[in-house]
């Protein structure tokens, strides 16, 4: 059955990629819509039907397509294929905030901290470009939250004039001055009652190495999936996205994660959906920050919305 599979795919792969070259658009598409129906965990399908949708001039569709073909790779196993319609989708539109944190995120689970870092520091370049610093900084800030204090980040927050008290700049080690030359040995008489040594004086520690700043511990696999998912249905206005987003948002405060959970749900107010339970969340947010006058003025917000409506 599998080779019968293997044949069918390989087959329509074909036939959709003769028909994309020869202009025959519709044929194309429907012979991708084949593959990616019977062929999710494959990647031919997905790569074709979007290089169809990009051709009539919706790059809104292909990006969907990109996204949606990388959570069924991810889903069935295919993390690297899954990485490289992420990249393509990327390379698409360079400022679409899904298909970036989704790359970033899968490669972060697959323990590629280099490189999930190089995604964010990519982005947020993209938007000191595009005009929006704010939103450079934003991504600088969640990018340290959740990936740890790494140079590369340092290097970026930086650039993105991101003040943070939260960055600590780790300091080389400094050198060891030599150890002096051991006293001569006294001779003390056994029926002396006076110490050798000054005993009020305070001990001398032992020199320890300094210690290196930890980085923050990753979130769970799954909390990254879910804030993944969160940000494609936000990015999509899926009737479902408020309650994925909220619950995305205490899975990352719960790990610690306050910034991203922030972020997360000031995404889910500017888009309109689901805004009461997102400023409700957001007053939660305030408090852990410290920042009670905040949620205070959130809550008075909040009560008088609901009176109006």
């Amino acid at each position: 059955m599998k080779a019968v599979q293997d044949f069918n795919y390989k087959v329509a792969l074909a036939s959709g990629l003769k028909h994309l070259q020869g202009g025959k658009l519709r044929q194309a598409e429907e012979q991708f819509r084949y593959l990616v129906s019977k062929f999710p965990s494959a990647d031919g399908g997905h790569r074709g039907l979007a290089r169809v949708q990009v051709e009539v001039g919706d790059r809104a569709a292909a990006l969907s397509t990109l996204r949606d073909g990388a959570a069924a790779l991810s889903r069935s196993g295919e993390r690297a294929l899954a990485i490289d319609l992420l990249r393509e989708a990327t390379t698409l539109d360079p400022l679409d905030l899904s298909a970036h944190r989704r790359l970033a995120a899968a490669f972060a689970l697959a323990g590629d901290i280099g490189a999930a870092a190089g995604e964010y520091v990519r982005f947020a370049n993209a938007e000191i470009a595009a005009g929006d610093p704010d939103r450079a900084r934003l991504e600088a800030s969640y990018a340290l939250e959740t990936l740890g204090e790494i140079p590369a980040l340092h290097d970026l927050a930086r650039t993105a004039g991101l003040q943070l008290r939260t960055v600590r700049r780790l300091a080389p080690e400094p050198a060891r001055e030599p150890e002096p030359e051991p006293a001569p040995e006294r001779f003390v008489e056994a029926a002396s009652e006076t110490p050798p040594y000054d005993v009020s004086a305070p001990a001398v520690e032992a020199i320890a190495p300094p210690v290196e700043a930890v980085p923050a511990p990753l979130p769970t696999a799954d909390t990254l999936a879910l804030e993944a998912r969160a940000v494609a249905l936000v990015g999509a206005r899926d009737p479902d996205a408020g309650r994925v987003a909220v619950e995305a948002a205490r899975a990352l405060i719960d790990s610690g994660k306050v910034h991203a959970a922030c972020d997360l749900l000031l995404q889910l107010v500017a888009s309109g959906i689901a805004v009461h339970e997102a400023e409700r969340e957001l007053i939660g947010v305030a408090h852990a920050l410290g920042r009670s006058e905040i949620a205070a003025e959130r809550e008075q917000l909040l009560g008088r919305v609901s009176g109006l409506g």
